[in-house]
Protein backbone atom coordinates (compact mmCIF):
# COMPACT_ATOMS: atom_id res chain seq x y z
CA UNK A 1 0.00 0.00 0.00
CA UNK A 2 1.34 3.56 -0.97
CA UNK A 3 -0.08 7.04 -0.17
CA UNK A 4 0.91 10.08 -1.64
CA UNK A 5 1.40 13.59 0.38
CA UNK A 6 -1.14 16.20 -0.24
CA UNK A 7 -0.66 18.88 2.70
CA UNK A 8 -3.30 21.69 2.77
CA UNK A 9 -1.07 24.09 0.86
CA UNK A 10 -3.13 27.58 0.43
CA UNK A 11 -2.38 29.27 -2.90
CA UNK A 12 -1.71 32.51 -2.91
CA UNK A 13 -1.46 32.95 1.00
CA UNK A 14 -0.12 35.88 2.72
CA UNK A 15 0.41 36.31 6.40
CA UNK A 16 -2.22 37.70 8.02
CA UNK A 17 -4.74 37.33 5.30
CA UNK A 18 -6.93 35.29 3.34
CA UNK A 19 -5.47 32.08 0.85
CA UNK A 20 -6.90 32.91 -2.48
CA UNK A 21 -7.66 29.13 -3.02
CA UNK A 22 -7.83 26.58 -0.33
CA UNK A 23 -9.31 22.76 -0.98
CA UNK A 24 -9.99 23.66 -4.26
CA UNK A 25 -11.90 26.91 -3.71
CA UNK A 26 -11.59 30.36 -4.68
CA UNK A 27 -12.08 32.08 -1.80
CA UNK A 28 -11.52 35.63 -3.73
CA UNK A 29 -15.21 34.82 -5.00
CA UNK A 30 -17.18 33.89 -1.98
CA UNK A 31 -20.70 34.28 -3.58
CA UNK A 32 -20.82 31.66 -6.43
CA UNK A 33 -18.95 28.37 -7.15
CA UNK A 34 -18.27 26.73 -10.36
CA UNK A 35 -17.90 23.15 -11.63
CA UNK A 36 -14.19 22.88 -11.44
CA UNK A 37 -14.41 24.05 -7.88
CA UNK A 38 -17.20 21.56 -6.77
CA UNK A 39 -15.12 18.74 -8.38
CA UNK A 40 -11.45 20.30 -6.54
CA UNK A 41 -13.27 20.50 -3.49
CA UNK A 42 -14.63 16.75 -3.29
CA UNK A 43 -11.35 15.56 -4.77
CA UNK A 44 -8.99 16.96 -2.32
CA UNK A 45 -11.25 15.11 0.59
CA UNK A 46 -11.35 12.05 -0.97
CA UNK A 47 -7.84 12.16 -1.18
CA UNK A 48 -6.35 13.38 1.91
CA UNK A 49 -8.93 11.73 4.41
CA UNK A 50 -10.26 8.55 2.07
CA UNK A 51 -13.32 9.54 1.91
CA UNK A 52 -15.83 12.06 0.79
CA UNK A 53 -17.17 14.88 3.63
CA UNK A 54 -21.11 14.32 3.38
CA UNK A 55 -21.73 16.98 5.55
CA UNK A 56 -19.90 19.94 4.07
CA UNK A 57 -20.79 18.69 0.48
CA UNK A 58 -23.66 19.28 1.65
CA UNK A 59 -23.62 23.02 1.14
CA UNK A 60 -22.81 22.88 -2.39
CA UNK A 61 -26.89 22.31 -3.56
CA UNK A 62 -27.64 24.65 -0.63
CA UNK A 63 -26.10 27.49 -0.11
CA UNK A 64 -21.89 27.19 -1.75
CA UNK A 65 -21.67 30.71 0.06
CA UNK A 66 -21.91 29.14 3.77
CA UNK A 67 -19.45 26.51 2.37
CA UNK A 68 -17.21 28.89 1.09
CA UNK A 69 -17.52 31.53 4.35
CA UNK A 70 -16.21 28.39 6.22
CA UNK A 71 -13.17 27.53 4.65
CA UNK A 72 -12.19 30.80 4.63
CA UNK A 73 -12.66 31.17 8.34
CA UNK A 74 -10.39 27.23 8.61
CA UNK A 75 -7.83 28.48 6.16
CA UNK A 76 -7.17 31.62 8.27
CA UNK A 77 -6.43 29.53 11.70
CA UNK A 78 -3.59 27.31 9.33
CA UNK A 79 0.10 27.32 8.97
CA UNK A 80 1.83 29.87 6.40
CA UNK A 81 4.06 26.62 5.70
CA UNK A 82 2.24 23.74 6.29
CA UNK A 83 3.81 20.97 8.72
CA UNK A 84 2.43 18.49 10.91
CA UNK A 85 1.86 20.05 14.11
CA UNK A 86 -0.78 18.04 16.69
CA UNK A 87 -4.17 18.48 16.71
CA UNK A 88 -7.18 16.69 19.06
CA UNK A 89 -9.47 15.25 16.77
CA UNK A 90 -9.15 11.54 17.56
CA UNK A 91 -10.23 12.29 21.02
CA UNK A 92 -12.66 14.50 20.43
CA UNK A 93 -14.41 12.59 17.82
CA UNK A 94 -13.55 9.21 19.85
CA UNK A 95 -15.62 11.25 22.51
CA UNK A 96 -18.41 12.14 20.10
CA UNK A 97 -18.57 8.22 18.66
CA UNK A 98 -18.04 9.85 14.80
CA UNK A 99 -15.70 6.99 13.72
CA UNK A 100 -15.97 8.49 10.17
CA UNK A 101 -14.04 11.55 11.75
CA UNK A 102 -11.64 9.07 13.91
CA UNK A 103 -10.91 7.37 10.51
CA UNK A 104 -10.14 10.06 8.53
CA UNK A 105 -7.91 11.83 10.87
CA UNK A 106 -5.75 8.37 11.19
CA UNK A 107 -5.43 8.23 7.66
CA UNK A 108 -5.16 11.85 7.00
CA UNK A 109 -1.71 11.25 9.39
CA UNK A 110 -0.52 8.53 6.97
CA UNK A 111 -1.48 10.46 4.14
CA UNK A 112 1.57 12.78 5.41
CA UNK A 113 4.12 10.52 6.19
CA UNK A 114 3.44 9.04 9.91
CA UNK A 115 4.71 5.48 10.12
CA UNK A 116 2.33 2.86 11.85
CA UNK A 117 4.35 3.69 14.96
CA UNK A 118 3.62 6.81 15.06
CA UNK A 119 0.10 6.76 13.74
CA UNK A 120 -0.31 4.87 17.10
CA UNK A 121 1.41 7.16 19.01
CA UNK A 122 -1.13 9.96 18.08
CA UNK A 123 -3.98 7.21 19.36
CA UNK A 124 -2.15 6.62 22.54
CA UNK A 125 -2.35 10.51 23.19
CA UNK A 126 -6.33 10.43 22.41
CA UNK A 127 -6.52 7.78 24.85
CA UNK A 128 -5.02 9.66 27.97
CA UNK A 129 -8.48 11.65 27.29
CA UNK A 130 -11.38 9.63 25.55
CA UNK A 131 -10.36 6.50 28.00
CA UNK A 132 -12.65 3.36 27.20
CA UNK A 133 -15.81 4.87 26.47
CA UNK A 134 -13.43 6.58 23.55
CA UNK A 135 -11.27 3.47 22.62
CA UNK A 136 -14.62 1.80 21.79
CA UNK A 137 -15.35 4.03 19.29
CA UNK A 138 -11.30 4.18 17.52
CA UNK A 139 -11.56 0.26 17.57
CA UNK A 140 -15.26 0.27 15.57
CA UNK A 141 -13.60 3.18 13.43
CA UNK A 142 -10.37 1.53 12.44
CA UNK A 143 -11.77 -2.08 12.75
CA UNK A 144 -10.46 -2.82 9.19
CA UNK A 145 -8.37 0.16 8.62
CA UNK A 146 -5.09 -1.01 6.96
CA UNK A 147 -2.21 0.83 8.24
CA UNK A 148 1.44 2.37 6.41
CA UNK A 149 3.76 0.74 8.29
CA UNK A 150 6.56 2.16 6.76
CA UNK A 151 5.14 5.62 4.88
CA UNK A 152 7.41 6.47 1.44
CA UNK A 153 7.73 9.86 2.43
CA UNK A 154 8.37 11.55 5.72
CA UNK A 155 5.91 13.13 7.74
CA UNK A 156 7.23 17.10 7.82
CA UNK A 157 7.90 18.50 11.42
CA UNK A 158 8.42 22.35 12.14
CA UNK A 159 12.07 23.12 12.20
CA UNK A 160 13.49 22.37 15.33
CA UNK A 161 10.91 19.37 16.29
CA UNK A 162 12.52 16.12 17.46
CA UNK A 163 12.30 12.83 19.43
CA UNK A 164 13.32 13.79 23.24
CA UNK A 165 12.08 10.83 25.58
CA UNK A 166 14.29 12.59 27.90
CA UNK A 167 12.43 15.97 27.98
CA UNK A 168 9.45 14.20 29.97
CA UNK A 169 11.57 12.29 32.66
CA UNK A 170 10.81 13.67 35.53
CA UNK A 171 13.56 10.92 37.91
CA UNK A 172 10.70 8.82 39.06
CA UNK A 173 11.57 5.15 39.12
CA UNK A 174 8.38 3.34 37.70
CA UNK A 175 9.56 -0.42 38.25
CA UNK A 176 8.23 0.38 42.46
CA UNK A 177 4.82 1.99 42.19
CA UNK A 178 4.66 4.14 45.31
CA UNK A 179 5.75 7.77 45.42
CA UNK A 180 8.34 8.52 47.43
CA UNK A 181 8.56 11.72 49.75
CA UNK A 182 12.15 12.34 47.68
CA UNK A 183 10.79 11.70 44.13
CA UNK A 184 7.43 13.61 45.12
CA UNK A 185 10.12 16.85 45.00
CA UNK A 186 11.62 15.67 42.12
CA UNK A 187 8.49 15.56 40.35
CA UNK A 188 7.82 19.10 41.62
CA UNK A 189 11.01 20.32 40.09
CA UNK A 190 10.19 19.20 36.40
CA UNK A 191 6.92 21.24 36.90
CA UNK A 192 9.35 23.96 38.07
CA UNK A 193 11.77 23.94 35.21
CA UNK A 194 9.13 23.18 32.12
CA UNK A 195 6.32 25.04 33.34
CA UNK A 196 7.42 27.81 36.36
CA UNK A 197 4.87 26.66 38.30
CA UNK A 198 2.94 23.76 39.53
CA UNK A 199 -0.58 22.52 38.76
CA UNK A 200 -3.12 22.05 41.26
CA UNK A 201 -3.40 18.55 40.76
CA UNK A 202 0.45 17.35 41.82
CA UNK A 203 0.30 18.85 45.35
CA UNK A 204 -3.66 17.42 45.58
CA UNK A 205 -2.88 13.89 44.12
CA UNK A 206 0.49 14.45 45.62
CA UNK A 207 -0.31 14.46 49.40
CA UNK A 208 -3.33 12.79 49.56
CA UNK A 209 -2.96 9.76 45.82
CA UNK A 210 0.18 9.73 45.45
CA UNK A 211 0.52 6.32 44.04
CA UNK A 212 -2.15 7.53 41.52
CA UNK A 213 -0.09 10.54 40.26
CA UNK A 214 2.84 8.29 39.77
CA UNK A 215 1.07 5.92 37.49
CA UNK A 216 -0.29 8.84 35.71
CA UNK A 217 3.37 9.97 35.44
CA UNK A 218 4.21 6.63 34.16
CA UNK A 219 1.98 7.02 30.99
CA UNK A 220 3.22 10.41 30.44
CA UNK A 221 6.48 10.18 30.55
CA UNK A 222 6.71 6.55 28.29
CA UNK A 223 3.75 7.35 25.63
CA UNK A 224 6.38 9.40 22.50
CA UNK A 225 8.98 6.77 21.21
CA UNK A 226 8.68 8.02 17.76
CA UNK A 227 6.92 11.44 17.45
CA UNK A 228 8.38 14.18 18.46
CA UNK A 229 8.04 15.39 22.14
CA UNK A 230 6.34 18.66 20.66
CA UNK A 231 3.56 16.39 19.65
CA UNK A 232 2.23 16.00 23.00
CA UNK A 233 1.47 19.90 24.36
CA UNK A 234 0.58 20.49 20.73
CA UNK A 235 -1.97 17.63 20.24
CA UNK A 236 -3.46 17.95 24.47
CA UNK A 237 -3.83 22.44 23.66
CA UNK A 238 -5.61 21.54 20.53
CA UNK A 239 -8.09 18.54 22.57
CA UNK A 240 -8.20 20.96 25.88
CA UNK A 241 -9.67 23.97 23.77
CA UNK A 242 -12.08 22.04 21.91
CA UNK A 243 -13.88 20.74 25.44
CA UNK A 244 -13.24 24.64 26.73
CA UNK A 245 -11.09 22.95 29.41
CA UNK A 246 -8.84 26.03 30.86
CA UNK A 247 -6.41 24.05 32.90
CA UNK A 248 -5.41 21.97 30.34
CA UNK A 249 -5.16 24.83 27.97
CA UNK A 250 -2.78 26.78 30.07
CA UNK A 251 -0.78 23.78 31.18
CA UNK A 252 -0.28 22.75 27.27
CA UNK A 253 0.72 26.25 26.43
CA UNK A 254 3.19 25.99 29.24
CA UNK A 255 4.71 23.05 28.01
CA UNK A 256 4.64 23.97 24.71
CA UNK A 257 6.65 27.19 25.24
CA UNK A 258 9.46 24.69 27.17
CA UNK A 259 9.10 22.33 24.40
CA UNK A 260 10.47 24.98 21.97
CA UNK A 261 6.89 25.25 19.43
CA UNK A 262 6.90 28.28 17.93
CA UNK A 263 4.29 30.72 19.37
CA UNK A 264 2.75 31.13 16.23
CA UNK A 265 2.21 27.19 15.87
CA UNK A 266 0.02 27.35 19.27
CA UNK A 267 -1.77 30.27 17.79
CA UNK A 268 -2.53 28.09 15.20
CA UNK A 269 -4.07 25.50 16.95
CA UNK A 270 -5.80 27.86 19.19
CA UNK A 271 -7.34 29.59 15.59
CA UNK A 272 -7.81 26.01 14.31
CA UNK A 273 -9.76 24.97 17.33
CA UNK A 274 -12.22 27.07 16.91
CA UNK A 275 -13.85 25.87 14.28
CA UNK A 276 -15.78 23.74 16.81
CA UNK A 277 -15.01 25.95 20.08
CA UNK A 278 -15.98 29.53 17.96
CA UNK A 279 -14.85 32.79 19.93
CA UNK A 280 -16.02 31.42 23.20
CA UNK A 281 -12.56 29.26 23.41
CA UNK A 282 -10.41 32.41 22.52
CA UNK A 283 -12.11 33.97 25.49
CA UNK A 284 -11.21 31.41 27.56
CA UNK A 285 -7.47 31.00 26.22
CA UNK A 286 -7.42 34.61 26.90
CA UNK A 287 -8.48 33.96 30.62
CA UNK A 288 -6.74 31.26 31.67
CA UNK A 289 -3.38 31.87 29.65
CA UNK A 290 -3.52 35.33 28.36
CA UNK A 291 -0.39 36.28 30.40
CA UNK A 292 1.58 33.74 29.22
CA UNK A 293 0.99 34.31 25.98
CA UNK A 294 1.56 38.22 26.27
CA UNK A 295 4.59 37.54 27.67
CA UNK A 296 6.14 34.93 25.19
CA UNK A 297 8.18 36.80 22.95
CA UNK A 298 7.07 36.37 19.23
Amino acid sequence: MSIEQDLDVNEGFRPGGPAKTHRGLDLSNLTTMTSSEIEAFKAHYTKQFGTAHHGLAWWIDQNPEVLKRYRLFGSLSLRVEPHMVGHGYIAYYAMLGFETGVRYCVHAGQVQGLTKAQSLETIAMAFMYCGPRGMETISRALADYEFVENSELSARFPDGWAVDREAFASGLDFSDPELSPKELELLRDWYRRNYGEIPGYVELLGRYKPALLKAYRNRFENTLYHLPKQMWPTTQLFYNCLIRQGEGIRENILLARAFDVAKEDVLAIIGNSLVYGEMETAELVQRCAGDVLEAWAD
